[in-house]
C-alpha cells in the first residue's frame, strides 16, 4: 500500500519549473553585476560601497530598526501590486493611491475627536484604505466599462494626487507653522503603538504587514474566490468560458490594490510622521512594482523583497556619505530590475532551452 502511494505521488507530482525558480535569481544577479559596473565606472570602490551599505542597514540596532521601518510601507505597496497582477493587470498608480490614503488617515487623525486609541486607530486606518480605494475607483471604472488603457491614466492620476496633496497641505488643511508644508500633528489617540522605543522607534506597522501577508496568501491559495481571481490572470478567455466574471474580479482587484496602497500611506502617517507632509513618499509605490513582479505575486516573497529594498534605502545613505557613491544608485537598481522583469519571458525561454538540452544529453 505504501509503495503504491509513493508511485502515485511520483506520478502526480508536478515537474519543477526551473525557469520560474531561477529567473528571479538571474535577474537579481544581472542587476548586481550592472550596478557594480556602474559604481566601478564612477571610480568608486566596490568593496567599500557594499560594506558601508551593509553597515548602514545592519551596523547597529538603530540602523536595523530604520531598515524595518522603511520596509513596512514598501511591503504594502508590493501587496497592492501583487493583488492587481494576479488578475493580469499592472497597477502603476500605487503612488497616487498611497498619498491619498495618507490624506484620509490624516483627516481622521485630526478631526475625529473624543475616541480612545483602540477605536481611533482603526478608524484612521479604514479611512486611509477607503481614500486609496476611492482614488483607484476612477481608473477601475474606465478600464472595466470603457477599456481605457491603465498605463496612461495611472501615470496621470499619480501626478494629480501629488499636486492635490500639495494644495491641501498649503491650503485648506495647512498647519499652524506656515514654514513647513504639512498639516498639524494628528491626535495622540491616532498614533500607532510602539513595539520598541529605544534606540529607535518601531511601531506595530510591521506586525500589520505580516498579518496582511498571511491573509492574502490564504485568500489567494486556499479560497475558491482566490482561485478564480488567479485564473483570470492566467487565462482570462478560459475564465470567461468557465463562467467566471472576469471584469468583476479585475475591478475588485484594482479596488483592493488601491486599499492596500492607502494602507501604506496610512501606516506612514500614523506610525512615522504623525502628520501629512508634502512629498513625504520617496517613491514607495514604485518600489512595490519590481518587488511584486520578482516575487510572482507571492505575499511572503513580497515581504522578503520589501526588506531588501529597505536595506537599499537605508544603506545607500551611509554608502553615499562614507564611500562617495550616490544614493541615487537605488533608482538605477529599481530601473534595471523593472527592465529585466519586462524581459523575463526571454530569460525564462533561455533557461528552459538549457534545461531541455541538458535532459536531452542525459537521455542520450
Amino acid at each position: 500500500m505504501t509503495k503504491e502511494l509513493t508511485v502515485k505521488n511520483k506520478i502526480n507530482r508536478e515537474p519543477v519549473n526551473w525557469a520560474k525558480i531561477l529567473s528571479p535569481v538571474f535577474i537579481v544577479l544581472i542587476t548586481m553585476i550592472f550596478t557594480s559596473f556602474l559604481i566601478w565606472t564612477t571610480r568608486g570602490n566596490l568593496l567599500n560601497a557594499y560594506y558601508y551599505m551593509i553597515v548602514g542597514a545592519f551596523g547597529s540596532l538603530s540602523a536595523f530598526i530604520s531598515t524595518l521601518n522603511k520596509a513596512v510601507p514598501i511591503s504594502f505597496a508590493g501587496f497592492a501590486v501583487a493583488v492587481s497582477s494576479k488578475t493580469g493587470i499592472f497597477n502603476i498608480g500605487i503612488e497616487g493611491q498611497l498619498v491619498f490614503g495618507a490624506l484620509g488617515s490624516s483627516l481622521a487623525g485630526l478631526y475625529v475627536t473624543g475616541l480612545p486609541g483602540f477605536m481611533h486607530i482603526p478608524i484612521c486606518i479604514i479611512s486611509g484604505m477607503l481614500f486609496g480605494m476611492l482614488y483607484a475607483l476612477i481608473p477601475a471604472l474606465l478600464y472595466v466599462k470603457k477599456g481605457t488603457g491603465l498605463l496612461v491614466i495611472h501615470i496621470m492620476m499619480n501626478n494629480i494626487a501629488n499636486l492635490l496633496i500639495t494644495y491641501f497641505v498649503v491650503g485648506p488643511f495647512a498647519g499652524d507653522n506656515r514654514m513647513i508644508a504639512s498639516t498639524n500633528p494628528i491626535q495622540d489617540s491616532a498614533k500607532l503603538p510602539y513595539l520598541i522605543t529605544t534606540p529607535n522607534k518601531l511601531t506595530i506597522g510591521i506586525i500589520i504587514s505580516i498579518a496582511v501577508a498571511c491573509i492574502l496568501w490564504h485568500y489567494l491559495n486556499k479560497t475558491t474566490s482566490g482561485y478564480e481571481l488567479r485564473t483570470c490572470g492566467d487565462n482570462s478567455i478560459a475564465a470567461k468560458f468557465a463562467g467566471i466574471k472576469v471584469k468583476r474580479y479585475q475591478a475588485g482587484a484594482l479596488l483592493a490594490s488601491g486599499a492596500l496602497a492607502g494602507l501604506a500611506g496610512s501606516i506612514e502617517v500614523l506610525g512615522t510622521y504623525h502628520r501629512l507632509y508634502d512629498n513625504f513618499s520617496p517613491g514607495y509605490g514604485f518600489d512595490g512594482i519590481p518587488i511584486a513582479m520578482l516575487a510572482s505575486g507571492n505575499p511572503f516573497g513580497v515581504l522578503v523583497g520589501a526588506f531588501l529594498f529597505g536595506v537599499l534605502r537605508v544603506g545607500s545613505i551611509n554608502m553615499q556619505s562614507k564611500a562617495g557613491v550616490s544614493s541615487e544608485i537605488v533608482l538605477v537598481i529599481q530601473g534595471v530590475l523593472i527592465t529585466l522583469i519586462a524581459a523575463q519571458y526571454i530569460i525564462r525561454f533561455a533557461i528552459n532551452k538549457l534545461v531541455y538540452r541538458k535532459k536531452k544529453e542525459e537521455r542520450a
